[in-house]
């Protein structure tokens, strides 16, 4: 799971330049879907475990991409999914990105978070 969710990050990240087959990526996604549907805080848990030893790298992302994929607008009144988004959005951030290049959800975020800090 850690190799796939490195390259759906790597995919998620750049589509057209990661020379990555997206047919590949989506092919799984119904099996992932059926398990996130049925336990919702146990897939959580499970994704964050797989991606704990990656230090904020591709597979995090990977996995934050995931967790959106499988719930959408719910992901951020989703306790368990919100460490996957906010190291998604981490990873964006250590690389230099700008903040043009966060999704709208991430910058939902981001908002979220600095309406809490205020």
């Amino acid at each position: 799971m850690f190799r796939w969710l490195e390259t759906f990050g790597r995919y998620s990240l750049d589509v057209h330049g990661s020379g990555i087959d997206g047919g590949d990526m989506w092919d799984r996604f119904g099996e992932l879907h059926r398990h996130a549907t049925r336990d919702q805080d146990g897939f959580l848990t499970a994704l964050r475990a797989v991606v704990a030893g990656d230090q904020g790298g591709f597979a995090t992302f990977g996995a934050a991409r995931l967790a959106w994929e499988m719930y959408g607008g719910d992901t951020l009144r989703i306790p368990a999914a919100l460490p996957l988004i906010d190291a998604g959005i981490e990873f964006k951030r250590s690389r230099g990105l700008p903040t043009a290049l966060l999704t709208g959800y991430e910058m939902q975020r981001v908002n979220q978070l600095r309406e809490q800090r205020d």
